[in-house]
């Protein structure tokens, strides 16, 4: 059993985890091995970052149920709403090889849907098992979502990052709707990244300064290049005043062009908000003839529920709703009052008394 203090450890993974390196080397299901951008590397991107917090988000907060043809069953499976952690009866070695600690379902699930978005796929580990049914099937009674980085596919089994095999009968992979952004949108992402890199470089050099050469002589280029240090030095040390002799004229070229830091990163966010799925103006980019304003809240939410978000929860509910995680007969679903309901109200997943 894994002690109390365990239990209680924050989930700290988004930050620990190899992601911050800028390229990383993963192995996924099908056994090829591809060179990505890091996750961590996209999310220095102002529309990813939005776009995936406006999607993990807004599943999250829809709680998940089990139904028998269209009616709740009573009781809920315990690992929907349990907020104990869902550690069950995991040793502290084995939570600290893979990562775990102890996760409220509301973070399972953002954390599942970060893994769909950017890697398309997710790992869950089930912690515990109710009694075996009258057939001898027994299912997951707890469960937690394994971190990116401490699981690996190899030889056709579950394996943790350094290779050593894991119980198969507890792992549940959720496979997404795609192959992740990381993979097949890298070039998008890589776009809107320099992007931002070229926006912020010319907010910190608003213009580019021309040494112009106004007579006959002709300079080395190490003479050029000791002009153009000693300019730079010049403008450092003298608060952007320079002093010139005839032979060189000084011509400043503006760059503040409309079309790359307004129109390119605008058009840069709409393709990232294709990649994720999410309407444009949701990340306050707009599309060429419309407007980012919606004057129908209600259906604009109910729009991005069935052509967006559905198409990250249909997967989930899907594969949970197999019959080694739910009895037969019984299914998973999302409860998405909230989402388009017509007046504000709690919101969340239930929890026990």
């Amino acid at each position: 059993m894994v002690d109390d203090q365990a239990r209680l450890q924050p989930q700290i993974e988004a930050w620990v985890d190899r992601s911050n390196l800028e390229e990383v080397v993963f192995h996924d299901v099908t056994g090829e091995f591809l060179r990505v951008m890091s996750r961590a590397a996209a999310m220095r991107v102002p529309a990813v970052a939005r776009a995936r917090h406006l999607t993990v988000g807004a599943v999250a907060q829809a709680p998940l149920q089990a139904l028998r043809l269209g009616t709740p069953v009573t009781p809920q499976p315990y690992w929907m709403y349990g907020t104990d952690g869902q550690l069950g009866d995991l040793s502290l070695a084995d939570c600290q090889r893979l990562g775990l600690t102890a996760q409220s379902p509301h973070a399972r699930m953002l954390w599942t849907v970060d893994d769909l978005i950017f890697y398309g796929m997710s790992l869950w580990y089930a912690t515990r098992f109710d009694a075996p049914d009258p057939a001898g099937n027994t299912r997951m009674s707890r469960g937690v979502r394994v971190p990116w980085d401490y699981w690996d596919f190899q030889d056709h089994a579950f394996v943790d990052a350094d290779g050593h095999p894991l119980d198969q009968a507890r792992c549940v992979l959720i496979p997404g709707p795609h192959e992740g952004i990381l993979r097949f949108g890298e070039r998008t992402v890589r776009i809107a990244a320099d992007l931002e890199q070229t926006a912020a470089d010319v907010a910190q050099r608003p213009f580019r300064l021309e040494l112009h050469q106004t007579t006959d002589t002709t300079l080395t280029p190490t003479e050029r290049q000791e002009l153009i240090a000693q300019t730079r030095v010049a403008l450092a040390a003298n608060d952007g005043i320079l002093f010139t002799n005839s032979a060189v004229e000084t011509k400043d070229h503006l760059l503040t062009s409309e079309q790359l830091l307004i129109g390119a990163r605008n058009g840069s966010a709409v393709d990232v908000a294709r990649l994720v799925s999410t309407p444009a103006a949701l990340i306050d980019a707009a599309t060429e003839g419309t407007s980012m304003d919606y004057t129908n809240l209600d259906h604009r939410n109910q729009l991005w529920l069935d052509f967006g978000l559905s198409f990250y929860m249909d997967p989930i509910t899907a594969r949970l709703g197999m019959d080694d995680v739910l009895p037969a007969g019984q299914r998973a679903a999302f409860d998405t009052s909230n989402l388009t309901a017509t007046t504000t109200a709690a919101t969340g997943y239930p929890t026990e008394d």
